[in-house]
């Protein structure tokens, strides 16, 4: 691999000329901590309560649901802090270091997963927000289901493709702007649907076998940090080789894993005391979660939707 040239194209706003070459020595700058932004942002969405859902579909107890979620969690993004090392070090995408484990063909193997993993969770989560935000529409009496798809596709796209074509530094900048937001509107929306969680009915779950627990661990596992790990390191690579290796892993697993952790354990909740809500969210996903808001927070639950699912666009569409 070459260095970029060393005429610099970062800037908020610009668009980053640097691909699949190394970043150049003058280039690189930040800190372990500046990944918590991205990848916090990049699971933040309201997804997460659904998960919960999902979760407890395999028969579980809520205390079995609640160990395999952590573990999940956090084991699968622990993967992605330890391949964000290599991009510290390599300082080019994570497809393109991998071809030091497969090799140049080899690698176009990898290379081809990737690209449907990446376009896949890309059309699910812009789909997701154009569902919501239908869902939303139609709540305020907007009887046109085809100019509410469009309207949310629209908003969707724009939103996602701005910044993820900019590069790097504006889809950092956005990033934060992300985390910020939705971290407020999704403190509001647990407040808002605390009391409707019923411990006694929580507790009183069943618990399943261990083939479920099991089951429902590889769910996790692959459905949140894996289905990262083909991203890892292209934001890392950003950083200074100097860079604390430890923090590199840190700052990854704990701004992908903290957001997941609090929306799917607050899931747990929500459908544990309620089951009619797992039937709904199995229909739609998110839109399921507007029937349990109070009729003055469907504008900010939209944005928080769709911001939550945008961050996790951002990533996949600059990988």
């Amino acid at each position: 691999m070459t260095e970029a040239p060393q005429t610099s194209s970062s800037g908020v706003g610009r668009i980053e000329e640097v691909g699949l070459e190394t970043i150049p020595e003058s280039e690189r700058k930040g800190k372990p901590s500046d990944l918590f932004m991205p990848w916090f942002a990049a699971n933040i969405s309201v997804l997460g309560l659904s998960w919960g859902s999902w979760v407890l579909g395999f028969g579980l107890s809520f205390t079995q649901a609640l160990i395999v979620s952590i573990l999940g969690l956090l084991i699968s993004f622990a993967f992605c802090g330890v391949i964000a090392i290599l991009g510290k070090h390599g300082s080019a995408p994570t497809l393109t270091l991998s071809r030091a484990a497969f090799g140049y063909n080899g690698n176009r193997v990898s290379a081809a997963i990737s690209w449907i993993l990446t376009v896949g969770w890309e059309t699910v989560l812009c789909i997701l927000a154009t569902l919501a935000t239908a869902t939303v529409l139609q709540e305020f009496g907007f009887t046109n289901t085809t100019y509410a798809y469009i309207i949310g596709f629209v908003i969707t796209l724009g939103l996602a493709g701005a910044a993820g074509i900019l590069g790097f530094d504006t889809i950092m900048k956005v990033q934060t702007w992300i985390t910020w937001i939705t971290a407020i509107l999704t403190i509001i929306y647990l407040i808002l649907v605390l009391p409707q969680i019923n411990m006694t009915q929580v507790l009183s779950i069943p618990a399943g076998p261990l083939q479920a627990c099991l089951g429902a661990f590889v769910m996790v596992m692959t459905g949140y940090g894996l289905g990262w790990v083909n991203a890892a390191a292209d934001y890392s690579r950003y950083l200074p080789r100097s860079a604390s290796s430890g923090g590199v892993v840190f700052w990854t697993t704990f701004g992908a894993a903290l957001p997941c952790m609090v929306l799917v354990i607050f899931g747990l909740l929500l459908v544990g005391s309620n089951a009619s809500l797992g039937a709904a969210i199995d229909s739609d996903p998110i839109g399921a979660l507007v029937t349990i808001l109070p009729s003055c927070f469907l504008i900010p639950f939209t944005l928080d939707d769709i911001l939550g699912l945008v961050g996790g666009i951002h990533i996949e569409l600059k990988t």
